[in-house]
């Protein structure tokens, strides 16, 4: 039996619901604990508003007001249409484990003292980390096997942020395209070791909004299959190199006019 804890930013989080309930299913998977970060925290919102700008009203107000609404449940490929498809149960990771009888806890932040102490107690195989900032060594160093993150971007070429746009910036669709990336995590950003990669096909048409909804269908995918790859033993980790890559930070405005073009100009030769 996989000993397992799902963390995840917040309590109605579509991508870290479909895949609780999803592990939920697997045999030999025990969840053994759901740890969501509290939304109020003054020196969190300090330092993602300094990372994130005034996006990160945007992302507020989409997780909080329009939450599942921002996705169409009939058109394109996104959560809402993976969720139908699978079965969704639950609106909140609350009523999940509450239903479920699997333990839950909010704390202030996945580095807090009494989150640590938790996982501690628990002394979980994995960890699935589904968002909500940076994770710190201690509790890196916690799970047996690792931390868990899929990345919306093609390791170890595309770290960081806006890797989606970066990659038409710099022109390579073609060479090395738009994927998700599932990695154990480390004390870098995105710099663990690589696990499975999976990339897209575009179509025309398509926008960068397009292809991040299709991106987070793949991440489930890829957290679902390398739950079951390494409970049964039959998938191995591949350290990546730092020198392979580099890491991309929040894109401006008036560059990302330019990614938008390009991608434009990709989809008219499709």
């Amino acid at each position: 039996m996989m000993k397992a804890v799902l963390l995840a930013p917040i309590t109605n989080s579509l991508y870290a619901r479909i895949i609780a309930e999803a592990l939920t299913r697997e045999k030999d998977i025990e969840i053994s604990a759901v740890i969501v970060r509290s939304i109020w925290s003054a020196q969190r919102l300090k330092s993602e508003f300094k990372r994130d700008g005034r996006r990160l009203i945007r992302k507020i107000f989409q997780k909080l007001v329009i939450g599942d609404k921002r996705f169409s449940a009939d058109l394109g490929k996104n959560l809402s249409v993976l969720a139908r498809q699978k079965g969704l149960r639950y609106k909140t990771l609350t009523s999940l484990a509450k239903d479920i009888k699997i333990p839950y806890y909010l704390v202030a932040d996945h580095n807090h003292p009494k989150c640590l102490q938790i996982l501690q107690k628990i002394q979980p195989d994995i960890i699935f980390f589904t968002g909500g900032g940076l994770l710190r060594q201690p509790l890196l160093d916690i799970p047996r096997l690792g931390v868990l993150n899929c990345h919306t971007g093609i390791l170890p070429q595309y770290r960081g942020m806006d890797v989606v746009e970066w990659t038409a910036i710099e022109g390579r669709i073609d060479q090395i395209g738009f994927g998700a990336t599932l990695h154990f995590m480390d004390n870098g950003v995105d710099t663990g070791p690589v696990l499975l990669k999976k990339k897209i096909v575009l179509s025309s048409g398509v926008t960068f909004e397009d292809i991040r909804a299709e991106l987070e269908t793949i991440m489930v995918e890829l957290m679902i299959e390398g739950a079951r790859g390494l409970r049964d033993g039959s998938l191995a980790s591949v350290p990546q190199a730092i020198t392979e890559g580099r890491q991309y930070f929040v894109m401006h405005p008036r560059i990302k006019v330019t990614a938008e073009a390009r991608l434009e100009r990709y989809r008219s030769e499709i």
